[in-house]
């Protein structure tokens, strides 16, 4: 598990997270995704970890400004027939027909809601949620219940599982044993799905990303490394 910050560089405020481990030297990346990220050893102060990101303001802004100049910019969706919504990994086309109630269901690929002509935008966006809250209940308890026996062996029990929407992280391993997975990530592919629950019920055994949580993944989901990649580029 991590901790949260953040520091003023300029007229922005950035936040990182904080991962305590028994490494050495305190280590900041900026990921692709633009998250800051601090590995700090296990007796580091929390004002000196601040001390050093702040001092390295400069270069943390440079790599997020460079992340954000060559990201790709997703298209401010309409809503409208013809545009493409990821489900599990996959595009499915959007078609929206005029009715006097509102629906959404699944027809082969293809997305279809039905809505009266006066809803808007933000409705059928509503709508679109709604389709992925029902799939994301539907899929998570089984991936969960599919990724489990490989925790097995360290005495995880079955936490209790919440969905909810999440800003920055895909998942999170509670200290009231919850394992929290983010609506969105019904939208990424089922390998990448099964790699988040592992990476959380790897914290259940150990809090911080050290070698015995690397060593835990690696045992677990030999390729967990491949999977987080896949999720980071396909999840932008």
């Amino acid at each position: 598990m991590s901790a949260e910050a953040s520091f003023k560089w300029g007229r922005r405020r950035i936040a990182y997270s904080i991962e305590r481990t028994d490494r050495s030297r305190l280590k900041i990346t900026v990921t692709p995704s633009c998250e800051v990220r601090v590995v700090a050893p296990l007796q580091a102060h929390k004002d000196e970890i601040r001390e050093r990101v702040q001092r390295k303001g400069h270069w943390i802004v440079k790599q997020i400004e460079d992340f954000e100049q060559y990201r790709p910019k997703t298209p401010t969706r309409q809503f409208v027939s013809g545009e493409t919504h990821l489900l599990k990994g996959v595009q499915y086309r959007l078609r929206v027909v005029s009715h006097v109630a509102s629906n959404i269901f699944i027809d082969h690929d293809r997305i279809v809601i039905e809505t009266p002509r006066s809803e808007s935008r933000r409705h059928k966006a509503a709508l679109l949620k709604h389709l992925y809250n029902i799939e994301a209940h539907r899929e998570f308890p089984a991936r969960l219940n599919a990724v489990m026996p490989a925790f097995g062996v360290d005495g995880v029990e079955h936490p209790r599982l919440i969905i909810r929407p999440m800003i920055k992280r895909w998942g999170s391993f509670t200290p009231k044993r919850n394992l929290v997975l983010n609506l969105d990530l019904i939208q990424a592919p089922v390998y990448c799905i099964d790699y988040v629950i592992a990476h959380e019920l790897a914290h259940a055994v150990q809090p911080d990303h050290g070698p015995r949580w690397r060593r835990l993944m690696d045992r677990a989901m030999p390729d967990w490394r491949e999977r987080k990649i896949h999720l980071e580029q396909s999840l932008l």
